[in-house]
Formats: structure tokens, C-alpha cells, sequence
């Protein structure tokens, strides 16, 4: 018996030599995204430069609104800056002269998707606007952007990540952010109050696969009592199309 355990020992080393050890067939799914680049869906961000008492801002302003009501916030989000005049402010009317230099580009309205990646000027139809939206969904994702609100009676903090997911090294890169809140009347559903222009990240160079960590602290806020919302963006400042790469919705 011991001689036919031994020779059965054997015969498994030989057949180990020839054939090696080990050997077995994956099941199906197993090893399968091993490598693959992160993904994420993009967010349009559509900024309507307004301005009170302006004929075809009333025209665009509800169709805007209604899109804003139909597609999720993961998909668009939708801010009314007032370019001059009433509700308009000194970081609003910078952005819309960064975007636009000449005044003559500036008569209201401007509906901006994605920064300067898609324009209308003027009066609009719902399928026209919506065109512009669908484009832009439909464009790849390079950053993904994860953040987190946390508030009292008077000060909002959002802090999050950023993400390169890209294959290649982004540059020139600014970490930025808005409020707005309803006005509670006809239109400005999505009225911009403040943005975070002086606490934005300048990002020089993200290399693939890299995060950057950032906070905004907002004060004099009541976030939970006056209907505040919010949105935090990632903007390539050096591209002529002004880029903004992703957007996120803050609660």
C-alpha cells in the first residue's frame, strides 16, 4: 500500500512538471474591469445671463426653468445671474464680462451651456434650448467632482474632492462655486446670490488619476431656512470655450 501511495505521489509531481500546478479557468465576470478608466456622467451647467424687465428673458427664463424641473441634477443645473441692475452683483457681472469682454456681446438674454461650449442669444424655443442640453450630455466626462455640506443657523462649509479620470494631465483648472435661491416670484426660481470667487482654486496641473481636495465656508448663511442651493464647478480658465468640465449640485 505505501508503495502505491508513493507511486500515485509520483505520477501528480511529473504530471505537476509537465502541465504545472494550480491551473484554473476564471468564472465568467472575474478580472473583467481590471484597469479600466473611472467614469463618471457629466452635468450641464446652463447659466442664464438676465436682467430685469428684459422682453426675451421672459421668453427663455420659464422654458429654462421648466427644463430644470424635468432632467435630474446629476444631469443639468440651472443658475439666473443678473448681468446689471437689480439682484445683479460685482461677482456676477465679472463673470459675464470674463465670459463676454465686449459689451456689445452682453445685451440679455445669454444662455451659456457648459461655459462658452454651446450659446443662444435672444429669444428661444424648449427644442432649441434642449438640443444644447442633449449635446452636452453627450460629451465624455474627464473630472468627477464629490462633496459634502455641513451647516449651522450661520455658516455652510462644502468640502469635496475632485478627481482627474481623464488618460491625459489637465491644466489651468479652477475649483469655483455659486448659490442661488428662488426670489419667490415670477421667474428667478434659480437666482444666483453669491459666488465663491474668492475662495476658488487655482489647479495649475492634474495628472491622471490624481485628486485635490477642496472647502468653501460661506457666512451669514441660513442654509436649511432660506431655501438655499448650491453647486460647485471645475472650469478649464484656459480653454477659449471656457469650459466648465463638471458640475455638482449641492443641497
Amino acid at each position: 500500500m505505501k508503495k502505491f501511495l508513493i507511486a500515485l505521489l509520483m505520477i501528480g509531481l511529473i504530471a505537476c512538471l509537465l502541465i504545472g500546478c494550480n491551473v484554473t479557468t476564471p468564472s465568467e465576470g472575474e478580472g473583467e474591469g481590471e484597469g479600466e478608466d473611472e467614469t463618471a456622467n457629466r452635468t450641464v451647467l446652463v447659466e442664464l445671463f438676465m436682467s430685469m424687465g428684459c422682453p426675451s428673458c421672459s421668453v427663455v427664463e420659464p422654458i429654462l426653468e421648466q427644463l430644470a424641473e424635468e432632467y435630474d441634477r446629476t444631469e443639468m443645473i440651472l443658475v439666473e445671474e443678473a448681468g446689471w441692475g437689480l439682484y445683479s452683483t460685482t461677482e456676477i457681472s465679472d463673470r459675464y464680462k470674463w465670459y463676454l469682454p465686449s459689451s456689445s456681446d452682453r445685451a440679455t438674454p445669454n444662455i451659456l451651456f457648459n461655459g462658452l461650449n454651446q450659446k443662444i442669444h435672444g429669444d428661444s424655443t424648449y427644442a432649441a434650448i434642449k438640443s444644447k442640453i442633449t449635446t452636452e450630455l453627450g460629451k465624455d466626462v474627464n473630472v468627477s467632482i464629490s462633496a459634502t455640506r455641513s451647516s449651522d443657523s450661520t455658516t455652510t462649509t462644502i468640502s469635496g474632492t475632485i478627481k482627474n479620470i481623464d488618460s491625459s494631465t489637465l491644466d489651468n483648472l479652477v475649483i469655483n462655486g455659486m448659490i442661488f435661491r428662488d426670489r419667490g416670484q415670477t421667474g428667478l426660481k434659480y437666482s444666483v446670490i453669491d459666488i465663491f470667487e474668492e475662495q476658488k482654486v487655482e489647479i495649475s496641473t492634474l495628472d491622471s488619476g490624481s485628486s485635490y481636495n477642496f472647502s468653501f465656508t460661506l457666512e451669514d448663511i441660513n442654509w436649511d431656512v432660506s431655501n438655499t442651493q448650491g453647486v460647485v464647478l471645475v472650469q478649464d480658465t484656459d480653454s477659449s470655450k471656457k469650459e466648465v468640465l463638471q458640475s455638482f449640485y449641492v443641497d
